[in-house]
């Protein structure tokens, strides 16, 4: 039997976590501390094992009189993390704490996933491997994912990496309005701060041939990930798939490097279509949840 100790926010060695995650294998931004406090307004407690050997960060939320788990946007894979994987039944017994909360969603990590085959739903992230030369990625595109990079090209549209964050909120503000409920403005400016603080992000702004801005891509940085996290568009300026041609001009910047490009995965048929066309793998994580928040809503 192996004990597994539950550590509060409040009482998290920040040292000796930070420590933990960065030398994971299976190492995600995802699970800083300082991400998870701005994403959860430091509402999330830990499963440690030994002297931060093992963990697991679990995301929190409340309402009324009940607590639950929540994975939190922004926040694609959390699970067990470790320098080297670790027993079975040790994984069992971080899955088994986490069985006893409330859970509406969390997710375990890819390396989880195909290591120890935890319990719940399994869904799809794309990953793209850029350590070739950029023409045999290139070549490996669809030939609809190919058509927009070049029409793109025809059209002059050209990207720009920037070190600030207002393109991104004040095209995600005018043009996102249903989504403004799951998005604060407040929490979005939080969240990239903090990123930017950390030299955490890449900003990509679009312009389009008269020099306008139609769009603005965000990539988080997560060791050598490149997540595609975020794109904001002028729905009324932007109709030629400007998103393609600055992912295309990442996979090109970072062509022929160890890095990969994290596209997230989506279970929105058209935008895993998307995906697809620049040819990546699948992998596969897990989403685990054993309670309906519509219950207490009655």
């Amino acid at each position: 039997m192996f004990h597994l100790r539950k550590i509060k926010r409040k009482d998290l060695d920040t040292e000796k976590y930070s420590k933990a995650i960065n030398r994971a294998l299976n190492y995600r931004i995802y699970a800083e501390y300082w991400y998870l406090d701005v994403l959860t307004n430091e509402k999330w407690e830990c499963w440690v094992y030994g002297d931060y050997e093992a963990i697991m960060p679990i995301p929190l939320q409340y309402k009324f009189s009940f607590k639950f788990v929540l994975q939190p946007i922004y926040c694609q894979q959390l699970g067990v993390f470790y320098k080297e994987e670790i027993p079975d039944e040790l994984f069992r017994e971080f899955e088994n704490k986490l069985h006893k909360y409330r859970v509406r969603a969390y997710h375990f990590n890819e390396e989880n996933t195909e290591r120890y085959n935890p319990e719940g739903e399994r869904r799809v992230n794309y990953i793209l491997d850029l350590n070739r030369p950029y023409e045999e990625i290139f070549a490996n595109y669809t030939k609809h994912r190919r058509k927009d990079i070049r029409k793109a090209e025809r059209l002059g549209v050209q990207v720009y990496e920037t070190g600030g964050k207002e393109s991104f909120i004040a095209l995600f503000i005018d043009n996102y309005q249903h989504l403004k409920d799951r998005v604060r403005q407040v929490y979005l400016r939080k969240y990239l701060d903090k990123l930017l603080q950390h030299k955490k992000i890449i900003l990509c702004d679009i312009l389009d041939g008269e020099k306008e801005l139609i769009g603005t891509q965000m990539f988080v940085i997560s060791n050598n990930r490149r997540i595609c996290m975020g794109f904001a568009r002028d729905k009324k300026k932007e109709k030629h798939n400007a998103s393609a041609f600055v992912i295309d001009y990442l996979i090109k910047k970072f062509s022929g490097s160890e890095k990969l490009i994290d596209f997230e995965g989506s279970v929105n048929p058209s935008i895993a279509d998307f995906m697809e066309g620049f040819h990546p793998i699948k992998k596969y994580y897990i989403n685990f949840s054993n309670f309906n928040l519509k219950l207490i809503n009655r």
